[in-house]
Order: C-alpha cells, then structure tokens, then sequence
C-alpha cells in the first residue's frame, strides 16, 4: 500500500512539474512616453490618462534583430515600467493601475486590450513602479500598428498626489 501511494506520488509530481519556456527571440520596447498626473485627481474616481499616437517601430525592431514576422508565433507583454520625472514627485499614491492598448481611432475609457497591470501596489514604492503583464496569448495585430494610443488607467488611488509631475512609461514585449 505504502509502494502505491509513493508510486502514485512520484507518477502525480512528474507530470504536475511545469516545462521550461524557450527565452523569447528577441523583445520589442516602447519608450519616451510621457504622462502628466495632476495634484487635482480624486481617489474616488477611476482615471483614464490617454498617450496617444504611440509609435512602436516593432517591424523596424524584428528587422534589425534579423527575426522574420512569418517565424513569430506570439507577442507578449513582458513589463511595462513607471519612472517620475526630475525627481519632484512619487507613485505611493497608486493603489491599482493598469496599461491598455487602444487602437489610434478608440479614445474612449477602456478601449483596446489590457497589457499590463499592477493591483495592488506595494505601500512606499518612491518613484518607480513596475507592472506585470496580462494573461493575453497574443498581442501581435496591436504592437504591429503604425501607430496606437496607450491609455493609463489609475483604478484606485490611496491618496490625492502632493503635486503636478510627470511619469515616463516603458513597456517591453516577448516574441516567440
């Protein structure tokens, strides 16, 4: 009996075990995106700040890495990062935030698709944050647009931010 269950053990771990994923071709980043917050915005409310006409370059970037787009099976999000500019100002008041690409003719509140996502975020997190990526399988008819709009939406905030500043976003995409 002792023999079956630690045979049944052993059988229910191996094949439980998760395989190792391949490391990416190669990653696409989106860079020099800016958006202001303002000292005004109330943490009752969710708050969508538009980036609009984002462009990517992706093609440009699989080109100079020598990737052809016919071997590309997925583009995933990877990470998206949040810096304040200049230092005069910090992200704690964050408590949900999320990055949703939208394409160049949607300009409305949740358009698109979630990338990235960060809920809830660390207590004192000074001027830099980082967001994980969202479950999508493939986000490739998105990050292969000329251009897009990236829409910040700020779903809960813990208090009201002690001044005007503005944050750079960068997102950085897998190609598989």
């Amino acid at each position: 009996m002792k023999r079956t269950a630690l045979l049944i053990l052993v059988v229910f771990t191996f094949f439980s075990c998760k395989k190792e994923t391949e490391p990416p071709l190669t990653r696409i980043r989106a860079v020099n995106m800016q958006f202001s917050i303002d000292p005004g915005i109330n943490p009752s409310f969710t708050h969508y700040i538009p980036i609009n006409d984002v462009q990517i370059n992706a093609l440009a970037q699989l080109d100079a890495a020598g990737i052809d787009t016919a071997n590309i099976k997925s583009i995933q999000p990877s990470r998206a990062t949040f810096t304040v500019l200049f230092g005069n100002g910090d992200l704690d008041f964050i408590d949900a935030v999320s990055l949703r690409l939208c394409p160049t003719d949607q300009n409305i509140q949740n358009c698109g698709r979630e990338a990235f996502y960060r809920d809830p975020t660390p207590f004192n997190i000074g001027q830099e944050l980082d967001l994980g990526p969202t479950a999508v399988n493939d986000i490739r008819d998105m990050v292969f647009q000329k251009n897009l709009n990236v829409q910040v939406k700020l779903e809960r905030l813990r208090d009201i931010p002690t001044t005007a500043f503005d944050v750079l976003v960068e997102m950085e995409f897998d190609v598989r």
